[in-house]
């Protein structure tokens, strides 16, 4: 890992950098595929600002920032919120290697939302009456069955009026 310390407004000093090269040599730990890691050291009056930006693999960026009145201080804790961004990205990287999205198909768009499916619906013949009558009783939002007209499949919801409304599929 490539380490990068800049210090600002006289924030820097040898112990302080001492004490940033241990620190980030730590965070390999959490994650070993850090490309490079820069540190900006600064000093804002009473303020002492220092940001962890990481560069890692597939060209992910993460960043820490902390803002505290001491400089040891605001170094743990950009380490820490580093620390848990790394271990974050670690946990999604083996998941994906494992190939298992929990809850998604294989076939799932990235960037849309994931869709649960449950299979606990049993399909009976119901006139669309009997099945808002059904839909009261369960209190459920929406009823999927078999029209019985025409036994066709369909679904009535209750809408944000309060109203209900039956779907029923096109031939």
């Amino acid at each position: 890992m490539r380490l990068h310390i800049e210090a600002r407004h006289g924030a820097g000093s040898p112990a302080v950098e001492s004490y940033v090269r241990k620190k980030a040599e730590a965070l390999s730990r959490y994650f070993d595929k850090i490309l490079k890691l820069d540190v900006v050291l600064e000093v804002e009056g009473p303020v002492h600002r220092v940001q962890f930006t990481g560069y890692l693999l597939n060209h992910k960026v993460v960043k820490a920032l902390a803002e505290t009145n001491d400089i040891y201080a605001s170094i743990d804790e950009a380490v820490d919120k580093m620390q848990r961004q790394l271990v974050r990205f670690k946990e999604r990287l083996r998941v994906a290697r494992k190939g298992g999205r929990e809850e998604s198909s294989p076939g799932r768009t990235p960037g849309l939302p994931r869709v649960r499916v449950e299979e606990d619906h049993s399909l009976k013949a119901l006139t669309a009456e009997e099945a808002v009558r059904e839909l009261v009783e369960t209190g459920r939002d929406f009823l999927v069955f078999y029209h019985s007209p025409d036994d066709l499949p369909a679904v009535v919801y209750r809408r944000e009026d309060g109203g209900y409304s039956l779907v029923l599929p096109r031939r």
